[in-house]
């Protein structure tokens, strides 16, 4: 059979075949060598994560093929078959590959064997002290022997280029159909496009994260590729924090914290809450509000009922913080944000999500001590990489994602909300009668393509006049009854499915928004919408039939990275806080503040402030500070001359919150 294929597949396929047979022997020996005594206590996960290591090998190993195909498929003059050039390109290119992957698979293996990681871009920290690194690994490891190892590995892929080449030259070329050659063309590419995908069964590719599916970062090293690895840490540095600054506001941070064991060598921001005392142990459900932003419920005066179980569940044994914000926008963003208590201001072309270097996280979900974690998510958790972020760091966490439903896909996001909440419930339901639980609902449906899902459910499409539905944010019909339908099924799964259940009257419910969607000026909105803060401005709702008598308003500024510790606290429960979030139940009037981060988060984002009266906008690195009022809000009305002090203090707690957060990415671990 492989006779009849044409040289060229015969050669990309010998050297496919060749680089992933060598890349898969060097992962075994990887196993066998820092490993083994894992295999003994954890076999089926090493399974999982050597079979995860293995797609990426596949994925490299077509990746050095590349080039060698589009040399092949040169025209004359450089005809692969007959050009010198076309031959010492391909000759060149080979054997760099060969002395590329030698010297990167040494330095994994001696980094892996010195810091216990897979190699990645910290590795560039040794460069800016050259000469005591170069001496450490003279010292530490047989530089000769390993010279000459890379020298050999080089001369052997030239033999292996000169023995591919050779033999493309010599073989004859079978006379195909014109159809033919387009299947095994075709054939070819899709079969490439897998293998570098990494999966059959979605489009989503095989990342980094996959390998983070356990908690012990030793089985999750078998799964990475160092190569691949290597340039996916590159690929998200993002920008570094300034110890010296966040040293420089240590105090302030730690009052606006409420930090009492103060260190401000080491940078603790440790604070040890006590529970209540109490034996009552409440589940609590996180439920994420899709795209939907605080211009769009009624709450909030727009006129146009798009959300009316949601704006009567406020008002019935609920808190509900009307000058609630989150972050950043953007629902990885805000996946991150409400795991770690740390807003994601990541820049420079990514998120905190999909940074292999800061995957490792402290999270007070654990903080929940002996209850079950569940994770429901309509689509594919490999989005964004928030598997890695969820599986990694949250112990004995049951995610449940669209292969686990008995339920039809509806769009690109997965199952419908409404199947969503059932499968959540019926867990819950089960759940409940072992324990209390934790469980985040991630809806999906308030998102272009706005699908309305074809069921049972009763629920009516409308069309006000668009002139009218205008005035009040939105932009078409789609987007105006994609949030009724969020607020329909929020009342499906809250007053038809929970009522009778095993976890009703003893549960919070935490309803929050992750972000805003573009729309029209809403003449019913005040400063968020005057100063550019809609986009950030979400609702956030906690319903405790049962713990909370009364519903309140909360007046205070509340960011997402609060809502944890809140949650916490109103269940009672004790818990070590080491992140950026507070206890919204015991406010501080004097830090009456939160944080925003946006603009151009790949080159020049800006970062803003949030205070009772004022807010205050500038660049990352403090270039034209702005001074607004939200009583008048206007972004014509710059107060910095009129209020220099209040500008002043603001830019400076706005500089040590920015720095403190950047560098708790780094230093949150678990």
């Amino acid at each position: 059979m492989l006779s009849r294929l044409s040289p060229r597949v015969r050669m990309l396929l010998t050297l496919v075949l060749a680089v992933f047979a060598v890349l898969v022997l060097l992962r075994i020996g990887f196993l066998l060598y820092f490993l083994r005594p894992q295999a003994e206590m954890n076999g089926d996960a090493l399974s999982q994560a050597f079979w995860i290591g293995v797609r990426f090998d596949l994925r490299l190993a077509l990746l050095v093929m590349l080039p060698v195909a589009v040399i092949s498929f040169l025209p004359w003059p450089l005809r692969l078959r007959d050009s010198r050039i076309a031959g010492a390109l391909m000759i060149i290119w080979l054997v760099l590959a060969a002395l590329v992957l030698t010297l990167f698979y040494i330095a994994d293996f001696a980094h892996f064997a010195y810091l216990g990681e897979r190699i990645n871009v910290t590795v560039m920290e040794f460069f800016n002290d050259q000469r005591d690194s170069m001496a450490m690994v003279w010292q530490t490891y047989p530089v000769l022997r390993l010279l000459l190892m890379l020298a050999v590995m080089g001369y052997v892929g030239y033999r292996f280029a000169r023995f591919l080449l050779n033999r493309y030259r010599s073989q004859p070329w079978p006379e195909y159909r014109w159809y033919i050659r387009l299947a095994i063309v075709g054939a070819c590419v899709a079969l490439f496009c897998v293998g570098i995908i990494g999966k059959v069964t979605s489009v989503v590719p095989l990342r980094w994260s996959n390998a983070f599916f356990s908690g012990n970062v030793q089985i999750s090293s078998l799964g990475l590729n160092p190569v691949v690895y290597f340039f996916d840490t590159y690929t998200n540095q993002g920008k570094s924090y300034d110890r010296a600054k966040v040293a420089e506001h240590y105090d302030q941070i730690a009052s606006y914290l409420g930090v009492t064991e103060r260190d401000p060598e080491n940078l603790s921001f440790v604070r040890h809450v006590p529970g209540n005392g109490s034996d009552r142990r409440p589940n609590v459900v996180f439920i994420m509000l899709e795209s939907l932003g605080a211009n769009r419920l009624g709450l909030y005066g727009n006129p146009t009922g798009a959300t009316p179980h949601l704006d009567a569940l406020a008002k019935d044994h609920s808190l509900f913080f009307p000058r609630f914000l989150v972050p950043a926008s953007g629902t990885a963003r805000t996946v991150f944000g409400i795991v770690t208590s740390i807003p994601d201001v990541a820049w420079g072309g990514s998120t905190s999500s999909r940074n292999p270097l800061i995957i490792d996280q402290y999270t007070l979900v654990n903080q929940f001590d002996d209850y079950h974690k569940l994770y429901f998510i309509g689509g594919d958790a490999g989005w964004a990489n928030i598997r890695g972020l969820l599986e990694h760091n949250i112990d004995g966490l049951e995610l449940w994602e669209q292969k686990d439903y008995d339920a039809p896909t509806v769009d690109v996001w997965g199952i419908s909300d409404r199947e969503l909440f059932k499968a959540a419930h019926k867990r819950a339901n089960e759940a409940a009668k072992d324990g209390p639980f934790v469980m985040f609902i991630q809806t999906a449906a308030n998102h272009r393509p706005y699908t309305i899902p074809v069921d049972d459910s009763g629920f009516e499409y409308k069309t006000p006049d668009m002139d009218w539905l205008g005035k009040y944010t939105w932009q078409d019909h789609g987007q105006y009854n994609a949030a009724r339908l969020l607020d329909f099924n929020i009342n499906f799964y809250l007053n038809e499915l929970v009522p009778g259940s095993a976890y009703d009257g003893n549960t919070i419910f935490v309803l929050y928004g992750d972000h805003n969607t573009r729309g029209t000026f809403g003449q019913h909105m005040g400063w968020t919408e005057h100063l550019g803060l809609d986009g950030y401005h979400v609702p956030l709702i906690i319903h405790a039939p049962g713990l909370i008598d009364e519903a309140r308003e909360m007046e205070m500024n509340a960011s997402l990275v609060d809502i944890l510790p809140t949650t916490l606290a109103l269940a009672g429960l004790p818990y070590e806080n080491r992140t950026m979030g507070r206890n919204l139940l015991q406010p501080d009037p004097d830090w009456n503040y939160v944080t925003v981060f946006g603009g151009d988060r790949s080159v020049r984002p800006y970062i803003g402030l949030v205070g009772p009266e004022h807010y205050l906008q500038m660049y990352h690195d403090g270039d034209q500070a702005r001074l607004y009022s939200q009583v008048e809000p206007s972004l014509d009305n710059e107060l910095s001359e009129a209020l220099p002090e209040k500008k002043a203090e603001m830019k400076s707690l706005l500089e040590g919150l920015y720095e403190t957060q950047r560098y708790m990415l780094f230093h949150n671990k678990k």
